[in-house]
């Protein structure tokens, strides 16, 4: 089954080594279900994913606060309250020819990639090592002061790394000996999820990024994966990320919103 990052056994069994309790739950109609908890509260993070909608099932479960997969009234009535708006997820699709993929990305994207092609860059990949790639973690630490946002603990990243070793991916581009860019993946199942990524001023103007993530999706693609998630699309917060994810060719797809069952709901 394709589950989000956030739904798959591997992540929670990763947050519970870094002290996150989560508890799986069967709610009848959907997929086992995760739930942390969140302000006190049993919270689901894009769950739960739904084979067969029962809104009964759902308000006899413990979860109380949700970020849907997907728009539905099933949560309203259930019982919940819509307290935040959809967020956009970017999807690309795997399942096709490498050559329709960069078909389908748009035309001031591809013409990146090309000149990426043209920038004689050394693009390779292995799986994550923490000797090897603290460095970027670093990088990723340093653009995170810098620009004024956050994400989710790194210690995830090395969690993670130790439960499934082989589904913990660094891509890199090197030009003559300095490494420019890199962006790092979690595998879950035939889903692969962008987790974080960074690029020198050098990679920026060569568009190393454009080069590694087509190589990244051949990569996934031909292990049989099905869909690379590239996260949050925000037009506000991080224009500049958003058009790279919809310029890849991407499906943009608005999440469910997120939702709290009040007491007595």
């Amino acid at each position: 089954m394709e589950l989000p990052l956030q739904q798959h056994a591997s992540f929670g069994t990763a947050l519970g080594l870094i002290g996150t309790p989560v508890k799986r739950i069967d709610i009848p109609g959907a997929a086992p279900t995760q739930i942390i908890k969140r302000f006190g509260i049993g919270f689901a993070p894009r769950g739960p994913i739904w084979q067969q909608e029962n809104a009964q099932t759902l308000r006899d479960s413990p979860v109380r606060l949700l970020n849907a997969e997907t728009a539905s009234d099933i949560y309203r009535t259930a019982g919940f309250r819509q307290i935040m708006t959809a967020a956009h997820v970017a999807e690309l699709d795997l399942r096709g020819s490498p050559e329709n993929r960069l078909l389908a990305t748009h035309g001031k994207w591809r013409n990146a990639w090309r000149k990426a092609q043209k920038s004689r860059l050394n693009l390779q990949h292995t799986t994550f090592d923490n000797a090897l790639h603290g460095w970027l973690l670093q990088a990723d630490h340093a653009q995170q002061r810098s620009k004024g946002f956050r994400a989710l603990p790194h210690s995830i990243v090395r969690a993670y790394a130790v439960i499934k070793p082989k589904d913990v991916i660094v891509f890199g581009a090197k030009r003559k000996h300095d490494m420019v860019a890199a962006m790092l993946f979690l595998r879950h199942g035939p889903v692969t999820t962008y987790h974080l990524g960074w690029t020198s001023d050098q990679g920026r103007a060569c568009n190393a990024h454009h080069a590694i993530l087509m190589q990244a999706a051949d990569h996934f693609a031909a292990q049989g994966g099905t869909r690379l998630d590239l996260g949050a699309v925000d037009t506000q917060n991080a224009p500049g990320l958003a058009r790279f994810k919809i310029g890849s060719g991407a499906n943009i797809r608005a999440l469910g919103g997120t939702w709290l069952r009040l007491p007595g709901c």
